[in-house]
């Protein structure tokens, strides 16, 4: 099998020739490699390991889609300046001025932070339009760059909970509003999701065969009350417009998911990318197939525990507890992902020696 046979194997639920395995790098990876592996934004050093590429998106190459585009009602001026590190966010609009500010992409301060910003923020959504693009001509570049060698994801995302609290409010003042104003808090939510089916259709209609719905997923700040009221019902509905065009339906977790995974069950997705077990995630691989069936497609995480910060000598040991049996009879694949933070390539050639010894 070549790589793109592989992948497409996983994500029709099948079982594979050999362990697939994707790692993921940027330019502070590539910046440690030797000149000869940093080309096309990560693909020729993927291509050195001879894995298999499962790209999200055009993931750090020149490459990227348009659709689903946002579009702010009209007198919503939205503008974004940059100075080194730092950056500052508004959205201009009659009624008055939203603003965040961010420290090398984290937020230092959430556009929605009192009752008068969230009314003006439900004021833009109510007024707010996704559009569709022809991005053919992306995903046919995209495809002429990786070859036979893996596949492309559309990858999209958050819905409207893990947004709300990852870019636009904050886990503090997203619970206090929602204790305080459950109101209007229900009448965000409710113009965000009206609007962000309007997305999903768009992706479920687009070229690309597997959509990746990029939630961050964590009971760290997503309770499992606030996820069974909003967000599942939300990814369900993803799921079930995806796959009604014959797409595979993918979420991305990649943190605390273990006491919800009865939940997830309920969102009927065909599988979870970046699944990670302890220490750094909760969730052991298996203990997903025991919740959501043999069926379910794992495009798992290698903890960083044992990938980024441990012993080296002890990736391969840690790989022969971790892959079993019943892991290779499933629709599963290794990841070993180093995005936003430098890795060194013997890592890499570690799971790759791995890999060819005992894929």
């Amino acid at each position: 099998m070549t790589g793109r046979d592989r992948l497409r194997s996983i994500l029709s639920h099948r079982a594979a020739d050999r362990l697939p395995w994707t790692p993921l790098v940027d330019n502070r990876t590539l910046d440690l490699l030797p000149e000869s592996l940093r080309g096309n934004g990560g693909l020729d050093f993927y291509r050195s390991l001879g894995c298999d590429i499962f790209l999200l998106n055009g993931w750090n190459t020149p490459h990227s889609f348009r659709s689903p585009e946002l579009q702010w009602p009209a007198g919503v001026e939205a503008t974004w300046k940059q100075d080194g590190n730092r950056a500052i966010q508004e959205w201009k609009t009659p009624r008055g001025t939203l603003t965040a500010l961010y420290d090398r992409s984290h937020p230092l301060k959430y556009p929605v932070g009192s009752l008068e910003e969230l009314r003006l923020y439900r004021w833009m959504w109510e007024g707010a339009a996704y559009h569709g693009h022809d991005d053919k001509p992306v995903l046919t570049a995209l495809d002429n760059l990786i070859g036979n060698d893996g596949v492309v994801t559309r990858f999209w995302g958050p819905s409207t909970i893990p947004r709300l609290l990852e870019n636009d409010i904050g886990v503090e003042n997203f619970y206090f509003f929602m204790n305080d104003y459950p109101d209007d808090m229900d009448a965000l939510i409710r113009i965000m999701h009206e609007k962000e089916r309007v997305a999903f259709r768009l992706l479920a209609e687009g070229p690309w065969e597997s959509v990746t719905l990029c939630e961050n997923t964590s009971t760290y700040y997503i309770s499992p009350d606030v996820y069974e009221r909003y967000n599942m019902p939300h990814q369900r509905e993803f799921v079930e417009i995806v796959r009604a065009k014959g797409k595979t339906a993918l979420l991305h977790m990649c943190g605390h998911v273990h006491g919800i995974l009865d939940l997830i069950k309920e969102t009927r997705c065909d599988g979870i990318h970046t699944l990670t077990p302890p220490p750094t995630g909760n969730t052991p691989w298996e203990d997903a197939l025991d919740a959501l069936g043999e069926d379910l497609i794992i495009l798992s995480c290698l903890d960083p525990s044992v990938f980024i910060s441990g012993k080296v000598e002890d990736i391969g040991p840690a790989l022969d507890r971790l892959i079993t049996p019943r892991l290779r009879r499933s629709a599963f694949a290794l990841g070993t992902y180093a995005d936003g933070i430098p890795v060194p390539e013997e890592r890499f050639r570690a799971v790759q020696k791995w890999i060819e010894k005992n894929g």
